[in-house]
């Protein structure tokens, strides 16, 4: 009987197979954290018709406050089972790929830095990215644009001036995103080359005792130095893109709240096609920091 030798190492194939393997539990996922919408427009109402209806009678709020109280606690459960189901898929994903990873190295008796790398640090890079990453990637394009349609229902002025800030926010994470992963790229190649060198370096020990230790000492340093080095460039862009985010997210909660709040006093300074009352600008100013929330996840 001829012996079936192991795939050759492909782990763009084996990410491909493991992602339509997994796809229904990926489904799940992201429709668990597109729904977290519903209890978000459901706590926006009860917070904004309670406050609404508290000035003439308490007992009028109540019903509200009670819808406002029911949508946390639906959120909360909608977002521990999303994290959940996230959690098992990431698991499942990781284990799969690291035994095609560890079939490949041991059963094919190549074992090189890079693959030992791809085995310790690539696969745990794969719990973010399915577990969390993929859910929010769908709800990153659906649950602002939901909610835009709800607060158009109370305020359609608000509802342009939101998605008219949307185009900025989105573009500026692209921009972010872009140099972010440039630099991410490379930097987990610096860490693939490094244990590579020590691996290498360690097959030829004895060589070494031949008066090459300060050259190979030097190239370990740089190597070591490289990784520091784009480790470090890939934290400055992040934390520059998230001041980028936090500031259009809250420049267009300020734009809400002065429009909303001259609308009440009527002291907007051109015409507008409609008249708040406390509940409805209540309700968008609730909804506005949740159609960014999703893009900032």
């Amino acid at each position: 009987m001829t012996a079936v030798s192991p795939a050759p190492f492909a782990p763009a194939a084996w990410l491909k197979q493991t992602g339509r393997a997994w796809r229904r539990p990926a489904m799940l996922a992201a429709a668990l954290t597109v729904a977290d919408v519903l209890p978000a427009i459901g706590f926006a109402a009860g917070l904004a018709l309670g406050i609404d209806q508290f000035g003439r009678s308490p007992i009028a709020a109540a019903p509200w406050l009670a819808l406002a109280a029911a949508s946390l606690i639906a959120r909360g459960l909608l977002s521990q089972a999303g994290v959940a189901v996230g959690a098992r898929l990431g698991r499942a994903v990781k284990r799969d790929v690291r035994d095609r990873l560890l079939t490949d190295l041991f059963g094919r008796g190549r074992r090189s830095g890079d693959r030992l790398t791809a085995v310790v640090e690539g696969v745990e890079a794969l719990d973010g990215y399915y577990a969390r990453f993929t859910p929010l990637r769908l709800a990153a394009g659906l649950s602002p644009l939901l909610i835009i349609a709800a607060a158009a229902v109370a305020s359609p002025v608000s509802a342009a001036i939101l998605l008219f800030t949307l185009l900025p926010f989105v573009l500026g994470m692209i921009l972010a995103g872009t140099a972010a992963a440039g630099e991410s790229r490379r930097q987990f190649q610096a860490l693939e080359r490094l244990p590579g060198r020590f691996v290498d370096r360690g097959r030829a020990v004895a060589v070494l005792a031949f008066g090459a230790t300060d050259r190979v000492t030097a190239e370990i340093t740089t190597a070591s130095n490289e990784l520091e080095h784009r480790t470090a460039r890939v934290m400055r862009i992040a934390f520059a893109s998230s001041a980028v985010l936090e500031f259009f997210s809250a420049l267009s909660v300020a734009l809400i709240a002065v429009y909303c709040g001259f609308n009440l006093l009527r002291l907007l300074p051109f015409p507008v096609p409609e008249t708040l009352n406390l509940g409805r600008a209540f309700f968008v100013l609730a909804l506005a920091p949740e159609v960014y929330q999703p893009l900032r996840r």
